[in-house]
């Protein structure tokens, strides 16, 4: 049963006196504030059925804004992938996404169309971020074509993009070493590094304007609610000056539950279930309000900040932990993890059972390591772990931890697949810093290139 349903079972079986009953034996001016009442209470429910209505679009432009980030950060993947595998199907995986898949170009007209008429500037924002990502695409290309080359072998089996972009005469004379690491410096270079930081800032812009219009719609809901209890207040009043034998049960029936209400607003609570049967129902629906409110404001936290396949800690909380750590001088571990050839699992067993391979790797490392240790998902098959406090001098009890997972996941249960991790391991005495994450990632790829399924400690050369 969900929340809503349940709300609605609650109020059916509220009891209590109805004001309409009393009406009656009140003068015909009693009997308007009660329609007014009523009317307040309908306002009540629409105000409900709006805020959840726009609630649901936030969440909607929110998946819009991750699947542009999705989009872009996927195709600097499969560049760099090609860049330094020179593998085609990274190169065909490049063009499938630009010219079918096209997640950045359908995020964007959603955003448009979601956006329209609200924020202007957050649209721009969305739309120079695909600008910024297709200006990439060329930096990206020209990689490929320098790696491409650099392997003396013919391009007629690449995408016509790869084969028909130009290169200086100066580029066609460099030697094949030189092509690929010119290749390499394209995609991973510093120009490149700050376009991509260009398009996450453009895109936590739209994130942050959606938030505010969020906030203010429902800092808008629930001044109307509150200005319909007091206009119900009002209505109250003046039944109890008409009436004075009403008196003694407007004032059980109505003032005493507008006064705990009127506490509860002030202290940020919940209303209790008191009063006329009109105020508890009002109370219901402001309760439902209330918490649904709570509740979506908690499901947007953990959206921004967990990935939704595994439920672990996304890359953009990688990023603000990153930020808090480069405060933090105490000794911490950075470890890099690629699940092996994971493109090979989708492509025999399938997508579902790729997602199932996923999640099963991403328990058993939030099962290994502390639950001090942060563990997260950073891209579609890369995760990281951040220890703190652990020493640099006790790697024993890292290599223990990963070689357990190797050995879980070399012999599954069910119908899983066998698969396992690469890992690259760094140790840092002043909190987290880039020098570390170049040293992690330059561990990792020495696991890789000595046959996978390991971990390497980074050692300076």
């Amino acid at each position: 049963m969900n929340r809503e349903q349940a709300a609605k079972n609650k109020i059916s079986v509220l009891k209590g006196v109805r004001i309409r009953t009393l009406s009656l034996w009140i003068v015909a001016g009693t009997i308007l504030v009660s329609v007014l009442i009523g009317n307040g209470i309908i306002n009540v429910m629409r105000q409900h059925q709006e805020l959840a209505g726009m609630t649901q679009e936030y969440l909607l432009i929110k998946d819009n804004i991750t699947n542009m980030s999705h989009g872009s950060d996927y195709l600097t993947e499969q560049a760099r992938l090609y860049a330094i595998t020179k593998d085609s199907s990274y190169a065909d995986s490049y063009f499938q996404e630009v010219t079918v898949t096209q997640r950045r170009d359908k995020a964007l007209q959603e955003i448009e169309h979601h956006l329209q008429g609200k924020d202007e500037n957050a649209f721009q924002s969305a739309k120079e971020a695909l600008e910024l990502s297709n200006e990439l695409m060329d930096l990206e290309i020209h990689s490929m074509k320098l790696a491409a080359l650099s392997t003396g072998e013919t391009l007629d089996s690449l995408p016509v993009q790869i084969q028909d972009y130009p290169l200086t005469e100066e580029e066609l004379q460099y030697s094949p070493e030189e092509k690929s690491d010119s290749a390499s410096q394209l995609v991973f270079g510093v120009q490149y590094q700050s376009m991509k930081q260009k398009i996450d800032e453009n895109l936590t812009d739209v994130a942050q304007s959606v938030t505010s219009i969020c906030e203010m719609e429902q800092a808008q809901s629930e001044q109307d609610m509150r200005n319909a209890l007091v206009r119900q207040s009002i209505y109250t009043v003046f039944v109890v000056l008409l009436v004075i034998f009403s008196y003694i049960m407007i004032a059980v029936l109505i003032l005493r539950p507008i006064r705990i209400y009127v506490n509860c607003i002030k202290n940020n609570n919940v209303l209790e279930i008191t009063g006329a049967y009109e105020f508890k129902y009002l109370a219901a629906i402001y309760n439902n309000v209330y918490e649904m409110s709570m509740a979506q404001q908690d499901i947007l936290r953990h959206k921004a900040e967990y990935d939704a396949l595994t439920g672990l800690l996304n890359r953009e909380a990688f990023e603000q932990l990153k930020l808090k750590l480069r405060k933090n001088s105490s000794s911490l571990a950075l470890l890099l993890i690629d699940i092996d050839v994971f493109k090979s699992i989708n492509d025999t067993y399938g997508h579902a059972m790729g997602d199932k391979a996923l999640i099963h790797a991403a328990n058993l490392l939030e099962e290994s390591f502390r639950k001090a240790d942060h563990v997260l998902r950073i891209g579609g098959d890369e995760f990281a772990v951040i220890m703190e406090k652990v020493q640099q001098d006790k790697p024993q009890i890292i290599s223990d931890k990963i070689d357990k997972i190797n050995w879980i996941l070399q012999h599954p249960q069910g119908d899983l697949p066998k698969y396992s991790i690469s890992v690259g391991i760094a140790f840092s005495t002043e909190g987290y810093n880039d020098e570390l994450f170049r040293q992690a990632d330059e561990a990792l790829y020495h696991t890789k290139e000595n046959g996978r399924c390991g971990y390497t400690f980074y050692q300076p050369k």
